[in-house]
């Protein structure tokens, strides 16, 4: 994992992208604008997207599987073409990443 970010850094970044949202979607901007920028730019990997997705998906299948963790392993894995364990993976390891603690200190 990479260093974590200085708030003053993601502040900074913060204020860059407010700029160029602004510019390019007006005031009126929603975060699917934003999104979608950064996304378009390469700011933001494709990767990583889907793994957020995946993670979100996994969670709310996991609810209708009333719990069976194989069950929803496999039918994340057949909705976005993945082996069960790359879905294990990005279960278990990348959602660690998403924690605020491991991007950003003071």
């Amino acid at each position: 994992m990479g260093k974590r970010n200085n708030i003053k850094r993601v502040l900074k970044f913060c204020d860059i992208l407010k700029n160029e949202i602004v510019v390019r979607f007006g005031d009126g901007a929603t975060i699917k604008d934003i999104i979608f920028h950064l996304s378009q730019n390469g700011t933001i990997k494709p990767v990583a997207l889907r793994n957020y997705l995946i993670i979100q998906d996994f969670y709310k299948k996991l609810k209708d599987n009333d719990g069976h963790m194989n069950h929803t392993f496999i039918d994340i894995s057949i909705e976005y073409k993945l082996s069960e364990r790359q879905i294990q993976t990005i279960i278990y390891e990348y959602q660690k990443k998403l924690q605020p603690s491991n991007n950003i200190y003071r």
